[in-house]
């Protein structure tokens, strides 16, 4: 028997007896080891029905429809909930939260704003409020939320450093500076203010061996962005294809690398990379676009012309993606690209074609004599 399993049989002997509190302690205990144990949840919420408690019986009832994905018949328990104690916090997040997960940003705002005029120290409805101004596009009421958050805790880094992002965002560099915590984000701040020297001395000091993965991926870029910032454009790609190695590429890698083959006026690897930016960031038609015009610099390169051919077949543009499979095809007789052409073809009832690229297509010949027998008796028939 599992201990969950362990739990409930005890919480279930408890409740029998009636010892609803002992039971309630044990299904809460469940509950955080499985915020989605349903049973436990259910059980909950018999038990302060059964105690006449209506205010945690509509939080629990909110839970369960929390777990069952009915957001809104939780957000309208969690909404009678607050009206038996309307100054409740942790109803009151649960509510803000609840109208987030249901995309009513709006909403969401206005719960954690009145979080804040209960208590001014909820240090988390500060990041929540910020996240939500930035989904709205509004940065300067991130700002004004971050720099009040600030007010309340003068010494918090995640604040500082959040306020120095939204500073960043806008390109005011000096504000940035003044209260960024972060040496990363710091060195961030001036490279992109073009103050390389001091940007520069700041990694000089960085003791390399000592940072966590992430953090050295953060080096690895940075180091590249001085290096671009200082026209030394080949160690910069150098120190690109280090931060992939302890990781992946992403959009980041793409863009720079983008930008050092424009400075180098190398047309077809600054649209190759941008194609890919823009893929990861999920800007197909962008992406198409830029693919496109690497494919004008170099007809015959078969990463650009497989990329165009996926992302028309993504659009839905069939025929215009065959013929991208068919120019790799072409060069190399591509076994992915033979495949995919031989299924088009004959889903189109081009079996001459199909077979062409090997699909295996049985042909059942009818027999002639047989066939002007079946004619003549339909004739007689329909006389």
């Amino acid at each position: 028997m599992t201990n969950l399993e362990s739990l409930h049989q005890k919480a279930a002997n408890l409740y029998e007896e009636k010892k609803l509190d002992d039971a309630l302690n044990i299904y809460q205990e469940i509950i955080k080891l499985n915020p989605m144990d349903e049973v436990a949840l259910s059980c909950s919420m018999d038990i302060y029905l059964e105690l006449d408690d209506k205010f945690n019986y509509y939080l629990s009832r909110a839970n369960v429809n929390i777990a069952q994905n009915k957001l809104e018949y939780a957000i309208s328990d969690t909404k009678k909930a607050l009206e038996l104690d309307q100054e409740n916090i942790d109803a009151r997040r649960k509510l803000a939260r609840l109208y987030r997960i249901d995309n009513k940003t709006l909403k969401s705002i206005d719960e954690f704003l009145r979080i804040l005029e209960l208590d001014p120290k909820q240090i988390d409805a500060y990041f929540e409020l910020v996240d939500l101004y930035m989904k709205e596009q509004s940065v300067d009421s991130a700002i004004t939320t971050a720099k009040q958050g600030l007010e309340i805790y003068p010494t918090d880094a995640n604040l500082k450093n959040l306020l120095a992002q939204l500073y960043f965002r806008i390109n005011d560099f000096d504000n940035a500076l003044k209260v960024v915590e972060d040496e990363f984000l710091r060195i961030k701040i001036l490279l992109q203010d073009d103050k390389n020297e001091e940007a520069k001395n700041l990694i000089e000091k960085i003791d390399y061996n000592k940072l966590e993965p992430i953090q050295k991926r953060s080096f690895h870029i940075l180091r590249a962005q001085y290096l671009y910032n200082t026209k030394d454009f080949a160690e910069s790609l150098i120190e690109i294809d280090k931060y992939i190695k302890l990781g992946s590429p992403d959009a980041v890698s793409f863009q720079m690398k983008a930008l050092i083959y424009e400075e180098l006026n190398d047309n077809f690897n600054a649209h190759l990379n941008w194609g890919f930016c823009y893929k990861f960031q999920n800007k197909l038609d962008e992406a198409i676009v830029e693919f496109d015009n690497a494919y004008k610099e170099n007809k015959n390169d078969k990463t650009v012309l497989v990329e165009l051919a996926k992302l028309y077949e993504h659009n839905k543009e069939r025929f215009v993606a065959m013929e991208y499979w068919q120019k790799v095809y072409e060069i190399d007789k591509d076994e992915q690209a033979r495949e995919i052409l031989a299924e088009f073809y004959y889903s189109e009832g081009n079996f001459d074609k199909a077979e062409q690229f090997g699909k295996k297509i049985e042909r059942k010949e009818e027999n002639y004599t047989g066939l002007i027998d079946k004619i003549m008796n339909f004739f007689s028939k329909s006389k």
